[in-house]
């Protein structure tokens, strides 16, 4: 069983209204130092695999057609260690 760990997250050309709001939100509460915020999200994937190979186009399968929209999100995936 191998443990993947997708992240999902906003193209960079794309605008991040949500992460736009949480920088200003950010600030109102007195911490200035926070430049930019990008929101993304997390999965964490346990998949039926003996190894990386076997599995590999099925991750980049669910990432590419259920977990992101490719058209504004671009994600990164890893296997966990055991």
């Amino acid at each position: 069983m191998l443990k993947v760990h997708v992240l999902v997250h906003l193209r960079p050309d794309i605008l991040d209204v949500q992460g736009q709001a949480i920088r200003q939100a950010v600030t109102a509460a007195g911490h200035g130092g926070v430049a930019a915020v990008r929101v993304g999200k997390s999965f964490r994937l346990e998949i039926d695999a003996p190894n990386v190979e076997a599995a590999r186009d099925e991750i980049e399968r669910l990432c590419h057609e259920t977990l992101s929209n490719p058209l504004l999100e671009e994600y990164t995936w890893e296997v966990e260690p055991s």
